[in-house]
């Protein structure tokens, strides 16, 4: 097999974004021909990943939360319906990754909506922050229809007892 250059984690959001563009402009033009084969082959690769995630569950557990990390093959396993981690655990692992720039934190996800709790101090560029953790959280969890951000303007509470010498 000969060696190919592998993407890394920015190529693949932007290859991920021209294939939404292009898959829309098919759907747009209501060719039924050319949107059924492309339908086709989702259906077989998605039954493709489905044996490989059964196989690498009975061989190895831990390799299903390696290969659900990786941010390609998790958007894969999403539109899928395969993904091994629920909405919450992928939304504060996707939150985690704002850090430093952002601390958010998932307060509360219920009914379609999640609500994520971020310091008053975050600050991104010139994108506003609600924005950015908005389109984080809707990217790791698409079954999500809401996102609500809220500002924690006060410090959190730490208890007298957590920062005790004991």
């Amino acid at each position: 097999m000969t060696e190919r250059s592998r993407w890394d984690e920015q190529r693949a959001r932007e290859r991920l974004a021209d294939l939404d563009v292009a898959l829309a402009d098919l759907a747009d033009r209501g060719e039924p021909g050319p949107l059924a084969a492309v339908r086709a082959l989702v259906d077989v690769y998605g039954e493709a990943l489905a044996r490989v995630l059964d196989r690498a569950d009975v061989e190895d557990p831990a390799l299903l939360d390696v290969v659900a990390r990786d941010e390609l093959v998790g958007h894969l396993l999403l539109v899928h319906d395969l993904h091994p981690h629920d909405p919450g655990t992928r939304i504060g692992r996707a939150l985690d990754g704002l850090a430093p720039h952002i601390t958010a934190e998932l307060t509360e996800l219920e009914h379609g909506v999640a609500t994520v709790t971020v310091e008053a101090t975050a600050r991104t560029g010139d994108r506003p922050v609600e924005e950015t953790v908005e389109g984080t959280v809707l990217a790791a969890a698409p079954e999500v229809g809401e996102v609500r951000v809220r500002r924690r303007t006060e410090p959190a509470f730490v208890p007298l007892t957590a920062v005790r010498a004991r």
